[in-house]
């Protein structure tokens, strides 16, 4: 009894190590294709988004493993890593063409469904103001026409 508790809690300590650096490796896989300047994988361009997608495909093969141990849900690390596979073979098989936008969509898609695992991690659900940048741009757009238009009244004042 005290044994199977303590795999138990080392399953639960690998299954989250495991979880994290699947994460991990997805956001770097992204952050490498935004990147790219080609995606060319023969040449090597893309080799470090191929490294980062082994190690995901690694690490999905753990979890698979400590979640059955621990009575959970596998479908989702099964699935991810059969697709990931699947990419891996077709790039490795033939040259592959993928614009950046549709390389990264892949990714992120990865991504999202696997945030799923950890409610910590799901950023889909994240209530941040994303328009901040926007806002700013606007604020000063309109600071530098409230500008203009007081050195215009105050170049038209002076007679100028």
């Amino acid at each position: 009894m005290v044994e199977e508790k303590r795999v138990a809690e080392g399953d639960k300590r690998f299954l989250s190590y495991n979880r994290r650096n699947v994460l991990t490796n997805l956001l770097q896989a992204e952050e490498h294709v935004k990147a790219m300047n080609t995606l060319n994988f023969i040449e090597g361009e893309g080799s470090c988004v191929l490294k980062h997608l082994l190690l995901v495909r690694g690490e999905l093969a753990e979890a698979i493993s400590h979640a059955s141990s621990l009575g959970e849900e596998t479908k989702i690390y099964e699935k991810l890593r059969d697709e990931i596979e699947s990419f891996l073979d077709k790039v490795e098989a033939e040259p592959v063409s993928f614009t950046k936008r549709e390389l990264l969509n892949k990714i992120r898609g990865w991504r999202k469904e696997f945030e799923q695992t950890s409610t910590a991690y799901q950023t889909f659900m994240c209530k941040c103001l994303h328009a901040i940048p926007y806002l700013k741009l606007l604020f000063l757009f309109a600071l530098g026409i409230a500008v203009g238009v007081l050195v215009h009244k105050l170049l038209l004042l002076l007679g100028v």
